[in-house]
Formats: structure tokens, sequence, C-alpha cells
């Protein structure tokens, strides 16, 4: 009788045993299969904090297409009449007057030099008996060439306002002509202040002339 409950006690003991065994060998692989998911997550690049749906980088600054965080100059087949280079053409003039010093500022005028592949100004000084040529790129406002050549010619000073402005004398020559504005030009010539506009439409080109004091509008086609 003692022998026979002595074998159930151990044949009890080794049950248990087991069982403790299989539970430990399942809770240790559960805790494999959760470091290989967290190793994973860690790896794939959707759940990196690199990765945003929200435009945003990781400093949390929004960010942009190149081509809105830049500045865009006018391109070389720009209409004038509806568009305007970053410089004014009062700031060219000023730049101008900059460089040469001294002078009558006699001309102006703004269309796309070829060479360059730029927008630029190029404003007329007469400084005694040199005439100055300033070319100045209108969408940075640096100097591109300075030109003199010696002239007797006596030049009157230019007025971009008065007594008529940029956009009012535009308003004439467009009810001769229309199409894109691609060059203009204001200067005293045979003693008379006037603007010259050329336009283009199609294979053609045409040139109008405003006289700022009678407004006598001319058409050169």
């Amino acid at each position: 009788m003692a022998m026979s409950t002595v074998a159930g006690l151990a044949a009890l003991t080794l049950g248990l045993a087991g069982c403790g065994g299989s539970d430990s060998g399942n809770g240790g692989d559960e805790a494999q299969d959760s470091s290989a998911a967290s190793e994973s997550a860690e790896a794939s690049p959707a759940g990196g904090e690199d990765q945003s749906d929200d435009g945003q980088n990781d400093d949390g600054d929004e960010t942009r297409p190149a081509e809105e965080s830049s500045g865009k100059g006018l391109s070389a087949g720009a209409d004038l009449s509806k568009e305007s280079p970053a410089i004014s053409a009062e700031d060219a003039i000023k730049t101008a007057e900059e460089e040469v010093g001294n002078g009558i500022v006699h001309g102006i005028e703004l269309d796309w030099d070829d060479k360059d592949e730029a927008w630029q100004y190029e404003v007329s000084i007469l400084d005694g008996n040199t005439d100055h040529d300033v070319e100045i790129d209108a969408e940075t406002g640096k100097i591109a060439e300075h030109e003199q050549d010696s002239t007797d010619d006596k030049e009157k000073a230019i007025d971009l306002n008065d007594p008529m402005a940029f956009d009012d004398a535009l308003k004439l020559a467009q009810k001769k002509a229309d199409g894109k504005l691609v060059s203009w030009k204001l200067e005293f010539d045979d003693g008379k202040q006037e603007y010259q506009f050329d336009f283009e439409k199609g294979s053609g080109d045409v040139e109008v002339t405003v006289d700022t004091d009678s407004k006598r509008v001319s058409v050169d086609d």
C-alpha cells in the first residue's frame, strides 16, 4: 500500500512538471514573435518618421515644390502689356545714373537680349560730349554692359510720367495695333518725347509711336 502511494505521487509530480514545461515553451514562442514584429516595423519605410502625408519635413516645417519656393522671371516670350519684370523702369534709371554719375537721361528701352538670354533695360545718358548706354538686367538689377560714345548731339531729359504715363500711352497704341508687346522705348526724337511700342502678331511686327505731348499716334508696319 505504501509503495502504491509513493508511485502515484511520483507520477503526479512528473505530470505537473510536463505541463509547466509546455506553458513555458509557448511563452517563449510568443516573445520571439513579438520581437520579430517590432524589428519588421522598424525596418519598414512606411513606419519611418521621414515619411509624411501632410507635406511636412522632420522639423514640422511645411515643404513646397521647388518651382514654388524659387522666384520666376519673365519668359523669353512674355507679353509686356500683361507682365512686368522684377525691376521697374524707375529703378533701372536710378542704377544707370549711379553708374554714370552725371548727365541727362534721354532714353530707356526694354527688350529681350538674345545674347544674354535675358530681359534688359538700356538706359541712355548724355554727359557732356559722352553718350552712355547702360544695359541692366530687368530681373536682377545688375549692370550687364556699359558702353560710351562721343557725340555732339544735344538731348533733353525724358519723364516717365509727364505729360503721359506708360499705361496711358500703351492704351493709345493698342487702339491702332494688337498682339503681343515684345519691347517698348521712351526717348526724345527730333525734339519730341515719344513712346515706341513693338507688337508681334503671328509672323508680323507692328511699331506704334505715341507723341506724349500731342497724343498723336502713328503706325509703322
